[in-house]
């Protein structure tokens, strides 16, 4: 008889940069994290509830094709705060006990925090926000590579930016965003552009390709 493969899973271990210096941090923090969580439990984009595991880190457990829409919304939806995010793919023990933090564990979890030690400690060379461990090693050098370069240029991105980013992914259309936004679409179009909104847009869907390409099953 043929053993199955175990299923794989996504953790997405984030840790908040300069949580000292924000005023009220904690309340800050669930601010941004509960309605968001609300959010991706509806559109099922994770397994539980994201879990505090630290002052300044949560996690959370998804599959990896989710992965792309995970990371995007945690960037818009926490900015200015900014992250760094590892992502670790492997299997999962207790993936549907909650809290996450405390029944689950696994490779997954392990790559998670391995790709956060990571970040940190070529932070002040690469400046790069995002790491992900696999296992596999071609995967990780495309993903941490596309990413790296996705860092880059969110790093630019201004408030009104990706306001305008936010009601378009919303609305998918700039004629709506326009009225949304109460501006006119040659603002819209503007804002979009110089925000990398199409950068954004196309790491997603190819980083959604590669998950499916690499981690299919």
């Amino acid at each position: 008889m043929t053993k199955h493969a175990a299923k794989l899973y996504a953790v997405v271990t984030a840790d908040i940069i300069g949580s000292r210096n924000v005023p009220d941090f904690r309340q800050e923090r669930d601010r941004k994290l509960k309605p968001l969580t609300k959010q991706h439990i509806v559109n099922k984009l994770i397994v539980s509830e994201y879990a505090v595991t630290a002052w300044d880190e949560f996690e959370g457990l998804t599959t990896p094709g989710n992965v792309p829409s995970v990371l995007l919304d945690l960037r818009r939806h926490f900015y200015p705060l900014r992250l760094w995010i590892g992502v670790g793919i492997g299997a999962v023990s207790e993936p549907h006990r909650k809290p996450i933090n405390v029944f689950a564990g696994g490779e997954a979890f392990e790559r998670a925090r391995m790709a956060v030690n990571e970040i940190k400690s070529k932070h002040n060379r690469t400046r790069r926000l995002t790491e992900f461990v696999s296992g596999n090693e071609e995967f990780d050098l495309l993903a941490n590579t596309i990413y790296h370069l996705q860092d880059t240029l969110i790093k630019g991105i201004s408030s009104k930016q990706w306001e305008t980013i936010n009601v378009q992914i919303s609305m998918k259309s700039q004629e709506k965003t326009a009225r949304k936004l109460g501006l006119d679409e040659s603002t819209v179009s503007r804002n979009l552009r110089r925000g990398f909104y199409i950068q954004v847009e196309e790491t997603r869907v190819t980083m959604e390709r590669l998950m499916a390409k690499y981690f299919a099953g």
